[in-house]
């Protein structure tokens, strides 16, 4: 893959949240006041969290010994404003804190460590690859302060030395963020102790393990981990130092990344593991230093949304972590780069072969419509490491790295601040929850499948569980297009295990402000199938004989608008099945909406599901508009799907073909296609274009077409290619003549 072939730019969003637009620039100065704030608060918060744990914390030789976090986090904090500031309490606080932390290896009982191999060396006084880093660079920032004793140097010292030879017991490696925080540590406890025996094995040892993430790919496919990694990675190049890291393309793929996916939210949204606003300030932190480094105006304002709309729902100080994270933020950021608003709409993000997510977007307004579309696989890349995180963690459920069976899932659906769809969280248990939860396919708003035929009585939830064990698939986007009045994308999946291929077609109607979703399948091996489109909500307001209504009514992130509904369309019917089920998603009690069906098919054979999402206001009749939504009769049944709208008073038409290797001809001549191999019908429409948009009003019908020959209205052509000679053919045949196909055009013509 060649890697100047990416980059692009713009921000990630999620959440149940207050809106917030981005306003007047903010100053640097207001990451350092809410540090200090924090450090206030945890004057107090500190001890007394500590305390509650010396009272409550149960040894287990299973989970190995785990002390206190939160004394790192504020004691990193204080370190860090002493750095800034040079004020000698926070040094003294810092290393109050950094001394004592051995103690509370006193909770630990000799007999549990001997049943852990890692301890033969004694126990070291951190073992969560989180605490060294924090504690390492902590120490870093105060070793110079004339407050620090002597003694607490010695214990410092100590704890960092035993920690950093601990690492050796797992050096986990790949591009990944436990790898990174581990090079990140590694680097920084040689800074702190440069003359130490070990230093020079530390530096080595962090290199090694950075070298997977330096100017490489990140293996993983999730909202918590993304910042976490980059952060590390950021760090770790100032603990070197080598600032050659910003130089890279994949450094600045995902700076880009962070912001072309931000939601109207103000937050990347959820995708794959994730919670809800987690990680604000981390992405703050990277965006701050991104637009520091490449003078960027578009990174910075994103920065600073994210940092506002995190201050919206912010009640009282913030705790530690993210004032950590914001004592970054303020000295990464430059008040000199000014703040401008992404220019981009619906577009990919930021290509097919890494990121492999579009967004559909009206503008970057709190209010602005947008659907996020993931189709990440595994991929082709950081093979090696994911091999090794198989045979040594369990990652059975997961798409690796923390990823979800989420492959051609819409991970969130907002609309004028309101969240209509949303993805699947967290785990609530390790590795996972019961059957997967929340990473199996079932939990995702996609097309799911399995190769048994369900009896028409057996509960659809119950039919489709298993163990949650991830099925691998692979994904490519065949096509995506933005025109005047619609934009639309085309991504596949193919499902050896289960024998069959899916498109999933999105087209968005801008006009309307309505989705409509195509489902293709194609059999690749005779046999019996169920499949089922899912949808997910919190509540369903009211339901038809094949739609819902439904509403995020409540969230763990706070209560969203009320006043916005979505209306799920399922418009086939014959012997499909509609219906509901309970599941539990984000921490919360949910619906899930489904249509299925279950058969017998051949190899070759074709199925579609076409569904409808219209947001609209809670509350508003809906008769009319779903009299106004109808499927279009198709010349040959699964060679097509189309759909008309009659809204507003003009008609639009959406035509999907199916089977897009259908057109091809038995002789190997070039061109493979004529207009009549491909044509098909659509109402008044019959083209052979692999998707085609008509919109018909005042006499006037403006169209878009793709990947097509020819289109004709009330078979009268609007559009035709020309012929063409063709005089590079295969096996030395004669000379072929024909017309090419264009890529798309958009036109609007005149019609009775």
């Amino acid at each position: 893959m060649s890697r100047n072939m990416l980059s692009a730019a713009i921000l990630l969003s999620l959440a149940f949240v207050i809106p917030v637009n981005a306003g007047p620039q903010h100053s640097r100065q207001e990451y350092l006041d809410l540090a200090k704030a924090a450090y206030q608060a945890g004057l107090e918060s500190c001890p007394a969290a500590v305390q509650k744990w010396q009272e409550t914390y149960k040894p287990n030789v299973d989970e190995g010994y785990a002390p206190p976090d939160g004394a790192i986090w504020f004691a990193r904090l204080a370190a860090g404003l002493y750095d800034i500031t040079k004020d000698d309490q926070y040094a003294r606080e810092a290393a109050r804190w950094l001394a004592a932390h051995h103690q509370y290896k006193d909770k630990f009982p000799e007999e549990m460590r001997k049943q852990r191999p890692e301890y033969a060396n004694g126990l070291p006084t951190m073992t969560n690859f989180f605490h060294l880093p924090c504690f390492s660079r902590a120490y870093c920032e105060i070793k110079g302060s004339p407050v620090l004793l002597p003694e607490q140097r010695k214990e410092i010292e100590q704890s960092i030395a035993e920690s950093a030879d601990y690492v050796r017991s797992f050096p986990e490696w790949g591009p990944m963020n436990r790898a990174m925080l581990r090079a990140e540590a590694l680097i920084w406890s040689a800074r702190a102790m440069p003359d130490h025996p070990h230093a020079a094995m530390w530096r080595k040892l962090a290199q090694a393990l950075a070298s997977d993430s330096w100017e490489r790919w990140s293996e993983e496919d999730s909202q918590i981990y993304h910042p976490i990694w980059l952060g590390a990675l950021v760090r770790y190049a100032d603990g070197v130092p080598d600032r050659s890291l910003f130089s890279h393309v994949t450094t600045r793929y995902y700076f880009d990344y962070f912001l072309h996916l931000l939601a109207p939210t103000g937050m990347v949204p959820d995708f794959g593991d994730a919670r809800w606003n987690e990680n604000w300030a981390q992405y703050i932190g990277c965006l701050e230093r991104a637009a520091t480094e490449y003078r960027r105006g578009d990174l910075k304002w994103g920065a600073q949304r994210i940092f506002e709309a995190a201050m919206a729902r912010q009640q009282g100080p913030l705790s530690s972590s993210p004032a950590v994270a914001l004592v970054d933020a303020y000295r990464w950021a430059d008040d000199s780069v000014v703040p401008q608003e992404p220019t981009a709409k619906s577009e990919e993000v930021l290509e097919d072969l890494v990121g492999k997510k579009i967004v559909f977007r009206t503008s970057w307004d709190s209010n602005a419509t947008y659907l996020l579309l993931n189709y990440r696989d595994e991929g082709d890349f950081a093979r090696l490491a994911r091999d090794y995180l198989r045979d040594t963690i369990p990652v059975e459920e997961e798409k690796a790295h923390h990823g979800h069976a989420d492959e051609n899932s819409i991970c969130l659906l907002m609309n004028q601040g309101a969240v209509l769809l949303d993805d699947a969280g967290y785990r609530e248990r390790l590795p996972s929850g019961p059957y997967g939860a929340y990473r199996a396919d079932y939990f995702h708003n996609r097309l799911v499948a399995r190769r048994q035929k369900r009896e028409r009585e057996q509960p659809l939830f119950e039919f489709l569980r298993y163990s949650g064990a991830y099925l691998p698939v692979t994904t490519d986007k065949i096509d995506f297009f933005t025109s005047q009045y619609v934009d639309v994308s085309r991504t596949r999946l193919t499902d050896k295990t289960h024998g069959y291929v899916a498109d999933r077609v999105i087209a968005y109607l801008k006009p309307e402000d309505i989705f409509v979703v195509f489902d293709i399948i194609k059999i690749l091996e005779t046999d019996y199938y169920t499949f089922a489109t899912l949808w997910h909500a919190p509540a369903v307001l009211g339901q038809g004989p094949q739609h819902f209504v439904t509403a995020a009514d409540a969230s763990q992130a706070g209560p969203p608008p009320h006043d916005r509904a979505l209306l799920i369309d399922f418009l086939q019917a014959g012997t499909r099945q509609t219906g509901t089920f309970p599941i539990r998603r984000h921490n919360q009690e949910e619906t899930a909406v489904y249509q299925t069906l279950a058969s017998r098919y051949c190899a070759g054979q074709i199925e579609t599901f076409v569904t409808v999402l219209a947001p609209h206001q809670q509350g508003k009749d809906l008769e009319s508009l779903l009299r106004s939504i109808r499927p279009l009769e198709v010349s040959a049944a699964r060679d097509g799907v189309g759909v008309q709208l009659d809204i507003g008073g003009q008609t639009s038409y959406l035509c999907v073909k199916t089977d897009l290797k259908r057109e091809l001809l038995p002789e190997n001549v070039r061109p493979r296609y004529t207009f009549d191999s491909g044509k098909v019908r659509y109402g008044p429409f019959e083209t052979d274009a692999y998707f085609l948009y008509g919109r018909l009003a005042d006499k006037k019908l403006t169209f878009a077409a793709t990947q097509m020959v020819k289109v004709r209205y009330q078979d009268k052509d609007i559009f035709a290619a020309g012929p063409s000679t063709f005089g590079l053919q295969p096996d030395d045949l004669s000379t072929g003549y024909g017309p090419p196909k264009w890529r798309y055009w958009e036109d609007t013509v005149d019609v009775p």
